[in-house]
């Protein structure tokens, strides 16, 4: 793989001291030299450091070298998938939180992404915003007076911190779309843990989901 396109930069085009206390800077991978601009330009005007590459070698590179805050990879790559890449970052325990960026609107990549292990997932074109939103949340996990209840099902693969997090939230009855302000999820991302957590404990629908996910956290009482 070749054709290594990286825009490291220092950017705060307010002019002001930046606002965030971040662990490192915040990496992209993708192959739009456009797209990496407007990234850079939006989060570097809210006081992130954005370091942005075309090379999918390179950029696992940079993950080990630059100790990141957050990434974000395109799943739409020239020479390899974006999902594979997750795999990849994630087989070597890379915890970070990544954030999956797609031009394709379809539910199977979202929940194939959360499956992997990714944070979240945006579709393209995104809000600036709603960017800066979702890498915030990813950054700064949203703080709880409590936290979920752990569950447990027997036979079954453990769940995730997040994986948590929706699975409470919909035994307390929230919509996706409560959820998603709840968590500062894109709701899309939401319907993707949702699936993913009815697979993983082999519920047929929502209903049945949360009569075993109360039945699990009874377990642990």
């Amino acid at each position: 793989m070749s054709g290594l396109d990286m825009d490291r930069t220092r950017r705060n085009f307010t002019g002001i001291a930046c606002r965030h206390e971040l662990s490192g800077p915040v990496l992209m991978l993708d192959d739009e030299p456009t797209v990496c601009q407007i990234v850079s330009l939006v989060l570097g005007s809210e006081g992130f450091d954005v370091i942005s590459c075309s090379e999918p070698a390179s950029f696992v590179s940079l993950c080990r070298e630059k100790n990141p805050s957050c990434l974000l990879v395109d799943v739409v790559l020239p020479e390899i998938s974006g999902l594979e890449v997750l795999k990849e970052l994630r087989k070597h325990s890379f915890e970070r939180p990544i954030i999956m960026m797609s031009g394709r609107s379809d539910i199977e990549t979202a929940v194939q992404a959360i499956k992997e292990g990714a944070f979240d997932f945006v579709t393209k074109p995104f809000r600036g915003g709603d960017l800066v939103t979702r890498v915030r949340a990813a950054i700064s996990p949203v703080k709880r007076q409590a936290s979920p209840p752990i569950f447990h099902f027997p036979g079954r693969p453990p769940l995730t911190l997040r994986e948590r997090d929706v699975l409470h939230e919909l035994i307390g009855g929230r919509s996706t779309k409560e959820i998603s302000r709840c968590l500062n999820l894109s709701p899309r991302t939401v319907e993707s843990y949702r699936a993913n957590l009815m697979r993983k404990v082999s519920a047929k629908n929502l209903a049945e989901l949360v009569r075993l996910a109360i039945a699990a956290v009874r377990q642990r009482t």
